[in-house]
C-alpha cells in the first residue's frame, strides 16, 4: 500500500529521491476515480458488458499511469545512484560536488534492465541535490591529531561534500563544540570528545564510525560511495572491520609497551594478525576484482576504518621498535594485505587527513616512556 509509507515514519529514508518516488506514488492512489468501472467477468465471454466509466474517469486512469511511471522512473534513478560505480562516481569543482547527470543515470538504470521516463522523473534528482544542499556546508569539530576523528575526516573527504573545519583544543573546549555534542549524547554529564558533524540544517552526530556511515548514507549522490551496492558486500565490510578490530586495534600499543622477552611475544602475535587479515582479504575480495581494497576498486568503510591504525603503524614501528612493516610482510609471504596496505597508505584523502610524521612520534612517546 504505497499511501501508508509516509516519509515520517521512515527516519532511515533519508534519500530525497526515494521520498519522491513515495510521493508519485501517493499521486497514483489519488488519481484512483471514485467510481470505478465495473469488471469483466471472465467466464461471461465475449458476451459479457460493463456499465458506462463515470465522467473523468478515463482521465483520471491517464492520470494515475503517468504518475505510476514517474515513481518507478524515480525509483530507478534512485537505484542507478547507489550503484553508481565503483570508483569516483561525481568530480569535486572549487569544494563542491557534480552529481552525476539524469542521463548518465538513465543509462546507468537501463544497464539494470529498467525503463526511466526523463521527463516524469526528472524531479527525482532535482530533489536529491536540494535535499542535500539544504544540509551544506557541514561544521566539522576536530583537533586535528586524534586518529578515530580522522575516520570522520577521510569520509567527508571522500563524499566531496562542501564542509567547514574548528579545530578543537581539547584542553579549552568551545562553548559551540561543547553544546553540539551535549545535544546527541546521552550521558547526563558528557565529556565532549571529537569528532563531532552538524549540518547546515542542524542535524548533530558524534563518534567517528557513526559520523562516517551517516556521511555515506546522507549524501548517497556525492563523492566516492563507501559502500558496495549488494547487502553481501556490504557484511563483508562490516565483518572486515569486526576482524581489523579483533587482530589489529590492539597491536599496535602492545607492541610498543613490549619490552625484553614480552616484545618478542608481542610481535609473534602481530605476525599471526597480519596473517589473518591476509587471509580475509584473499578469501574475501569482492567487487570488480581488479582494485586493490577489499571491494576491488571501491575505497569503502573498510579502509576508513582502518586507515589512521595503518598510517600510526608504519610510523611508530619502525622509528620506536626496529620493526618495518613491509619487509616483515615480505617475509611473510603477506602480498595480498601489502598491496592493501600501500593502496590505503597512498589514498589522497588519507595523505591529507594524515598528522605529520615527527607529530606522530612525539605524540607516541610518552605512551612508549611510560
Amino acid at each position: 500500500q504505497a499511501t501508508a509509507l509516509e516519509p515520517d515514519s521512515r527516519p532511515h529514508c533519508r534519500a530525497p529521491a526515494m521520498l519522491c518516488a513515495v510521493d508519485a506514488m501517493k499521486g497514483v492512489a489519488a488519481a484512483e476515480p471514485a467510481g470505478r468501472p465495473e469488471r469483466v467477468d471472465p467466464r461471461d465471454g465475449l458476451a459479457a458488458t460493463t456499465r458506462p466509466r463515470p465522467e473523468g474517469a478515463g482521465r483520471a486512469l491517464r492520470h494515475r499511469g503517468a504518475a505510476f511511471a514517474a515513481a518507478v522512473s524515480a525509483a530507478a534513478l534512485l537505484v542507478a545512484a547507489w550503484s553508481w560505480g565503483h570508483g569516483p562516481r561525481t568530480a569535486a569543482v572549487s569544494g563542491n560536488a557534480c552529481p552525476p547527470s539524469a542521463d548518465n543515470l538513465a543509462v546507468r538504470a537501463g544497464a539494470m534492465g529498467a525503463k526511466v521516463d526523463l521527463s516524469s522523473a526528472g524531479g527525482a534528482l532535482s530533489a536529491m541535490g536540494a535535499a542535500a544542499d539544504a544540509a551544506l556546508p557541514i561544521t566539522f569539530w576536530n583537533s586535528g591529531s586524534c586518529p578515530f576523528a580522522q575516520r570522520a575526516w577521510i569520509a567527508l573527504e571522500e563524499k566531496a561534500v562542501p564542509y567547514k573545519f574548528v579545530k578543537v583544543d581539547l584542553s579549552a573546549k568551545s562553548a559551540d563544540f561543547v553544546a553540539a555534542y551535549a545535544s546527541v549524547s546521552p550521558a547526563s554529564n558528557p565529556q565532549a570528545k571529537v569528532p563531532a558533524v552538524q549540518t547546515a540544517d542542524g542535524y548533530t552526530m558524534i563518534e567517528s564510525d557513526v559520523v562516517a556511515e551517516y556521511l555515506c548514507e546522507r549524501f548517497p549522490e556525492y563523492g566516492t560511495p563507501l559502500m558496495p551496492s549488494s547487502a553481501e558486500q556490504r557484511a563483508r565490510v562490516r565483518l572486515f572491520i569486526a576482524t581489523f578490530d579483533q587482530t589489529l586495534g590492539g597491536a599496535l600499543v602492545s607492541l610498543l609497551r613490549a619490552g625484553g622477552d614480552e616484545f618478542f611475544e608481542e610481535l609473534a602475535a602481530l605476525e599471526g594478525h597480519l596473517q589473518t587479515l591476509n587471509k580475509f582479504l584473499r578469501s574475501h575480495t569482492d567487487g570488480d576484482g581488479k582494485g586493490p581494497f577489499l571491494c576491488g576498486g571501491l575505497f569503502s568503510l573498510a579502509e576508513v576504518h582502518a586507515a589512521p591504525l595503518v598510517q600510526r603503524m608504519f610510523v611508530t614501528l619502525p622509528h620506536f621498535k626496529g620493526v618495518n612493516l613491509r619487509t616483515l610482510l615480505k617475509k611473510l609471504g603477506l602480498g595480498r594485505l601489502r598491496t592493501w596496505f600501500d593502496a590505503v597508505l597512498a589514498r589522497p584523502s588519507v595523505v591529507k587527513t594524515g598528522v605529520p610524521e615527527q607529530d606522530l612520534i612525539r605524540s607516541f612517546e610518552q605512551m612508549v616512556k611510560s
